[in-house]
Parts: C-alpha cells; sequence; structure tokens
C-alpha cells in the first residue's frame, strides 16, 4: 500500500477519499485530484468511476483511489481504470 499525505480533512468525516487522475506514465504528477466523501469502500469506487469519467483528457486514463487513515495519512486502496 502506498502512503502519501492526505491535504485535507472534513470535519466529522471518517469516511473520506481522495482521487487522483493520472494521465501520464507518472503516476506522482496527477493532472488533478478530487477530495470527497462516501459512505464506504464500494460506494467510494463508484463515485470516483463517475469523477473520472467527467474529467477531460485522453480516451484511455486512471484514477488512483486513496482513503483517509484518520492520522493525515493517504492509504491507496484502489486503482479505478477507464479504458479506450
Amino acid at each position: 500500500m502506498t502512503h502519501r499525505p492526505f491535504e485535507t480533512v472534513v470535519a466529522a468525516t471518517t469516511d473520506e477519499y481522495r482521487l487522483d487522475v493520472v494521465t501520464d506514465p507518472d503516476v506522482d504528477n496527477p493532472q488533478s485530484v478530487t477530495y470527497f466523501v462516501a459512505a464506504d469502500i464500494d460506494a467510494a469506487c463508484c463515485q470516483a468511476a463517475r469523477l473520472l469519467d467527467a474529467v477531460d483528457g485522453p480516451d484511455d486514463r486512471y484514477g488512483e483511489l486513496y482513503v483517509h487513515d484518520g492520522d493525515g495519512t493517504a492509504v491507496h486502496c484502489d486503482t479505478i481504470h477507464l479504458p479506450a
């Protein structure tokens, strides 16, 4: 699992997620970063897929989904891929 800083905290939530939209081979250089809350990991994956679909970019793109661990760290939980 990848651990990276989580740069925002939504007050009074424990299910905060971050989607890094990647269109470049370097995953550490995302095109955009979106923070959102979801009830659970399944809902977060569905929301991440919708967010990824809404982003302008190449047809073949993917997003790295992270969950906030409560201590300021982002823990990788899934890769969402939209094939061309």
